[in-house]
């Protein structure tokens, strides 16, 4: 398998169009109404590292298209994602988000709804930009798709019995399938052919499903600076995620009922019942079962990377996808 060699940061070849996207974005949300607009740049001022744009703008990059043409659709991916964070923190009661307090605890629960719905609607203005009919299509499959996952995983909350299957279509609604379609946006862009095309989106895929993956374990281990809210949200949440899954697979019988008992629990846990969750996820070695699951998508990701052509967006797409599994926030 080839390997990337060159790009040692993929923001470097497209740093000058992820300014770019910024202005777009703060162009996008200006408002009338001075509430949607002071909430918009508060969700989007919050950071990130707007994997989405990068990940738009190396494909088209990789595929021979116009990054001009790919900045307002780099925009809108972002502007999707964003509006997921403000539903997801409202669904789940959440009270920060990138080391800053929710949206929802700034203008309340029903207008934080309304200005999810406004990024998307929004969105839908920069793609607008672009005559293609195949890029608006993809767009709305998209967000639908996104909305089934996460009807589907309110319907799974606190379900224990729920299958690696079943975790691997939510995440793939919730998370991969936009990923897939930033790739597979910037391929469309490109003179490359249809076989980078697919080559393409089965790369974002991958990524987006091995993120996921890596987010829910980073919920339970990672750094809370560093991730920018509190470990243990979706044990509080009652969500089962893949190193659950695995855990209460191959945990022994008095750790797998202590795990249970922990995630049937009514009363808001203590931190000590999620440092002790945590532990029996450990010593069961869910976090390292689940971190190879993670990995065997990253790898399939980088075979797709081997029908496009080589060059420097295709090294930045190596080492974007090594991150990505690598991460710690």
């Amino acid at each position: 398998m080839a390997q990337a060699l060159a790009v040692k940061n993929p923001v470097d070849l497209v740093r000058t169009q992820l300014h770019d996207v910024e202005a777009l974005l703060e162009e996008a949300t200006e408002s009338q109404i001075e509430a949607i607009q002071e909430a918009a740049r508060y969700v989007l001022g919050a950071g990130g590292k707007r994997v989405r744009p990068q990940l738009v703008l190396l494909a088209t990059l990789a595929a021979g298209g116009s990054l001009e043409r790919a900045l307002p659709l780099a925009a809108a991916c972002e502007l999707v994602h964003t509006a997921t964070l403000v539903h997801d923190d409202i669904v789940d009661d959440s009270d920060s988000r990138r080391g800053r307090m929710a949206v929802q605890f700034h203008i309340g629960n029903s207008a934080s709804v309304l200005m999810g719905d406004y990024l998307v609607i929004r969105s839908f203005r920069l793609v607008a930009r672009d005559s293609s009919r195949e890029l608006w299509n993809l767009m709305v499959d998209t967000i639908s798709t996104m909305c089934e996952g996460e009807v589907l995983q309110i319907q799974v909350k606190r379900d224990t019995e729920v299958t690696v299957e079943v975790y691997e279509v939510i995440i793939e609604c919730k998370t991969a399938i936009l990923l897939r379609a930033c790739a597979r946006i910037g391929g469309l862009l490109g003179e490359a052919g249809p076989a980078t095309v697919d080559a393409l989106t089965e790369f974002g895929y991958g990524v987006g499903m091995a993120f996921q993956i890596q987010d829910d374990i980073l919920d339970f281990i990672g750094d809370e600076e560093t991730l920018g809210k509190p470990v243990g949200g979706d044990l509080r949440e009652g969500k089962v995620t893949l190193p659950v899954i695995y855990a209460l697979q191959d945990a022994a019988p008095e750790d797998r009922e202590e795990l249970l008992r922990i995630y049937g629990k009514a009363s808001p846990l203590t931190s000590e019942e999620i440092r002790r969750a945590t532990q029996i996820i450990e010593i069961a070695g869910g976090f390292d079962r689940a971190h190879d699951h993670a990995q065997s998508y990253i790898t399939r990701a980088k075979r797709e990377l081997e029908r496009v052509a080589p060059g420097e967006a295709r090294d930045a797409l190596f080492t974007l996808a090594n991150q990505i599994v690598d991460r710690r926030s």
